[in-house]
């Protein structure tokens, strides 16, 4: 029950945080692509993801495509309590180019980094909330806009930066402040989402969709119909069912919204 209680606090701490930074998935322009499915190459089958964290530190998952916070959120990703931002890495999971991203200041000034990331075939992944990046992710960053507030909107890339699976982007996530004192007061947590731009996900071709977060989430008919949230995908099953079998096992880092997905069936 302790064990529980931590990670009850844990989920509080981190969304009275997270209400206050404008959500990536609200802010994202519209993508310049063309979504026909013949205008990609042709995807590996099947499109397996390496994970790009130590699933052994992970201890507890954030669901994509369920309100937390108050807002919706598209994206998952994961939460490293008891562990400082300096003892997570994240890799890229798959060969891909960065094609855009952000950066901004978080409380006590710590700064964010947010990159999206493309693979020919139209699969895109997400990283929020890098807080060290290696010195090549670094460089990109230098050339964001820093917005003087919590302003995450992204700036593409251009040219697009070759990666390749396995690669360190950032050697650090999440903040060193405003976490749970048990913790040490850190906060280690990094989100992840993929979207799939090869078709639309059945979530949002429902005649319900328009409406389905409209009481919990406040700006929610003004996002339903982005193309973050249309082309969002459950990334459980886009990893090896080793990896699958090790991220069901742990619990949800809401407290409210549990593993509820709209995405994750």
């Amino acid at each position: 029950m302790g064990k529980v209680a931590l990670l009850i606090i844990a989920g509080i701490a981190i969304f009275l945080i997270a209400g206050i930074i404008r959500t990536p998935e609200k802010v994202l322009p519209k993508a310049r692509v063309n979504r026909l499915t013949n205008s990609y190459e042709k995807c590996p089958d099947p499109f397996i993801f390496k994970m790009p964290v130590d699933l052994g530190k992970a201890t507890s998952i954030l669901y994509p495509g369920q309100i937390r916070g108050g807002n919706y959120k598209a994206h998952g990703g994961f939460r490293f309590d008891g562990y400082k931002p300096d003892e997570i890495e994240v890799i890229a999971p798959y060969d891909a180019r960065v094609i855009a991203g952000a950066r901004y200041p978080a409380t006590a000034g710590e700064i964010q980094y947010t990159f999206d990331f493309e693979h020919p075939c139209g699969i895109r992944y997400r990283f929020g909330h890098l807080l060290k990046l290696t010195p090549k992710f670094m460089e990109i960053a230098d050339k964001f806009p820093l917005p003087e507030g919590l302003d995450s909107r992204t700036t593409q890339v251009g040219p697009p930066v070759e990666v390749k699976e396995g690669e360190v982007i950032a050697t650090a996530v999440g903040l060193t402040t405003g976490g749970p004192e048990v913790f040490g007061g850190y906060n280690t947590f990094v989100d992840w989402g993929v979207y799939d731009y090869r078709q639309q996900n059945e979530a949002s071709k429902d005649p319900s969709w328009a409406s389905a977060h409209a009481l919990e989430d406040p700006n929610w008919k003004t996002y339903y119909n982005s193309e973050t949230y249309q082309y969002a995908v459950c990334w459980f099953d886009w990893i090896s069912e080793a990896d699958r079998e090790k991220v069901l096992s742990l619990p949800s880092s809401d407290s409210q919204s549990g593993k509820t997905s709209d995405y994750c069936k």
